[in-house]
C-alpha cells in the first residue's frame, strides 16, 4: 500500500529544503499532511517519514506556537528522545572507536578525514581494503550514515560493521573475499555536529539532505553556496570511481530507491527495486513491513525529496544508490542496538557484495578519459545510455546479462566495442574488467 493523500506529496515537498532553518523538529500525529499545506506553501517547512501514524514536521523557531494557534496537535522530538540520549557515545568517542579500529588492522583498514564539519570536527572514512595503501582497480562500494544527526542507529551500525570487518578478515571466507576484491568506503557520521547537539540539521541548522545539488532545479554539480559537509562529500565522490551505494537513515523501517525527487521511472527501476528487494528480504522486520510492501518503496512515491544525496549520486557520478531506514525510532534505547545490528549485518554485507554485479574497463595508460556507450544485448536488447569516464576506469553495475560497451576516447577518434557479461552472486578478482590499451 503506496501512502497517498488529499493532494499530491509533491505539492508538500517541492518547495522546501535547503533553506529552511530546522530550530524545531516536530511530529504530528495523523494521515493527512494538508493540514499543513499553507505552511509548504510558504517554502518554511520541511515534512519528512509520512506514515500512516502521522509525519514529521521541521521549520524555524515559532513553528510550534503557529501550529498552537491552528489548534494542530503535536509533539515535540527532542522532548520524546531525552531519555536515551546520554547512553550514546559522542562524536569524539565515535572517532576513538574508528582510529582503533585502524591501529588493530592497518592491513586492511586506513582511516580518511575529508574535511571538518562546521564546528571543526572531523569528517571520518575508513576505506577497507586487502592493498589499502594503494588506489586499486576494483569496484568502488560507498556506505554513509546519519547525515540527519538524530537519526543515529547507522551510526552505530557502520561502526558495528567495520569491526567486525577487521575481526573476520582472513578468518570468514564471505569477508575475506569482499574485501580483497572490492575498495570500501565507510562513513558512519556525515554530521557530528547534528549528532552531538542530538538535533537532525547540521550547525547552521541546516537539512543536509536538502542541500545536494537537484536535478530538477541545478544544470550543474557546484558546490558552490552549500553547506560545508555537503561540499566534503562532493569533494570526495568526485575523486572516487564509486558504483553503489546506500546511506542510511532512521525514523521507519525500509529500503527506499530512487528516483527521490521526480516520479519518473529510473533507468535502471528493475534493478534499484531488486537490489532493495535484496537488502528487505535478509531483515526480519523491514521484510515483513505492514506500512510498506515487501519492506521497500520509491522515493518520490512515498514523498519526494529535493536537493537528496541518493538522485545526486546517479545523476552526476554514475553512483547507484539507495536509502535505507533502520529504526522506527530515531534514538532507540542504546542496549536496543546489538539488536538492530544483527537484523541488519546480512543485509549489509550481501549489498556490499551487490557492487560486483556489473562490469567495467581500465586502461593501460594514465588520464584516459572518454564516454562509455552501453547496449544491452540478446533477449532484452536496449540501450541503455552513454556515461562518462576519468582517470582511465570505468564501472558500472548493471542487471544479468551481455552487454556491449562502445568507448569512445574524449579527444581522438579512436572508438571501440567489447563485450562483457554481467552476473549476480559472482566476484571475479578484484573485480568485472576489460584490460584497454
Amino acid at each position: 500500500m503506496k501512502l497517498f493523500f488529499a493532494f499530491s506529496l509533491l505539492a508538500l515537498t517541492a518547495s522546501a529544503g535547503a533553506n529552511v532553518k530546522i530550530q524545531e523538529e516536530l511530529f504530528v500525529p495523523g494521515k493527512n499532511p494538508a493540514i499543513v499545506k499553507d505552511l509548504v506553501d510558504t517554502g518554511s517547512v520541511i515534512i519528512d517519514h509520512v506514515t500512516s501514524e502521522g509525519f514529521e514536521l521541521y521549520g524555524s523557531k515559532g513553528l510550534s506556537k503557529y501550529l498552537d494557534s491552528k489548534k494542530i496537535v503535536y509533539l515535540n522530538m527532542k522532548e520524546i528522545n531525552e531519555k536515551v540520549l546520554a547512553d550514546y557515545p559522542s562524536s569524539a568517542e565515535i572517532a576513538q572507536k574508528l582510529q582503533a579500529a585502524a591501529a588493530k588492522y592497518p592491513h586492511i583498514m586506513r582511516l580518511m578525514n575529508i574535511g571538518k564539519s562546521v564546528k571543526g570536527k572531523d569528517l571520518l572514512v575508513m576505506k577497507i581494503s586487502d592493498n589499502v595503501a594503494r588506489d586499486e582497480v576494483e569496484p568502488e562500494f560507498k556506505y554513509i550514515s546519519s547525515m540527519h544527526g538524530d537519526e543515529i542507529t547507522g551510526r552505530e551500525l557502520t561502526v558495528s560493521l567495520i569491526e567486525e570487518i577487521g575481526e573476520k578478515y582472513g578468518r570468514d571466507s564471505e569477508i575475506t573475499e569482499l574485501v580483497n576484491n572490492t575498495e570500501i568506503f565507510i562513513m558512519p557520521s556525515m554530521n557530528p555536529d547534528g549528532s552531538d547537539l542530538k538535533q537532525r540539521a547540521n550547525a547552521n541548522w541546516s537539512d543536509l539532505n536538502r542541500n545536494f545539488p537537484d536535478m530538477i532545479r541545478d544544470t550543474q554539480s557546484s558546490p558552490n553556496g552549500r553547506q560545508i559537509e555537503v561540499q566534503h562529500v562532493m569533494k570526495f565522490q568526485g575523486e572516487r570511481q564509486f558504483s553503489l551505494s546506500a546511506n542510511f537513515h532512521g525514523g521507519t523501517i525500509v529500503a527506499n530507491y530512487p528516483w527521490d525527487s521526480k516520479y519518473d521511472a529510473h533507468p535502471l527501476e528493475d534493478l534499484v527495486k531488486e537490489l532493495s528487494t535484496q537488502y528487505a528480504e535478509l531483515n526480519p522486520e523491514m521484510r515483513n513491513s505492514r506500512e510498506f510492501p515487501g519492506g521497500i518503496t520509491n522515493g518520490a512515491e512515498w514523498y519526494v525529496v529535493r536537493g537528496g544525496m541518493q538522485d545526486w549520486s546517479y545523476v552526476w557520478h554514475n553512483d547507484l544508490q539507495i536509502t535505507v531506514e533502520l529504526s522506527h525510532t530515531k534514538w532507540p534505547a542504546y542496549r536496543d542496538i546489538p539488536g538492530f545490528y544483527k537484523d541488519n549485518r546480512d543485509s549489509m554485507v550481501h549489498y556490499m557484495k551487490a557492487v560486483h554485479r556489473g562490469a567495467g574497463i581500465k586502461f593501460s595508460r594514465s588520464n584516459v578519459s572518454g564516454s562509455v556507450s552501453i547496449r544491452q544485448v540478446g533477449p532484452v536488447a536496449r540501450d541503455l545510455g552513454s556515461y562518462a569516464f576519468k582517470g582511465s576506469e570505468f564501472y558500472k553495475v548493471l542487471p544479468d546479462g551481455e552487454y556491449t560497451f562502445s568507448v569512445q576516447e574524449k579527444g581522438t577518434s579512436k572508438a571501440s566495442a567489447y563485450n562483457v557479461r554481467v552476473e549476480k552472486n559472482l566476484i571475479r578478482a578484484n573485480g568485472n574488467y576489460l584490460q584497454l590499451n
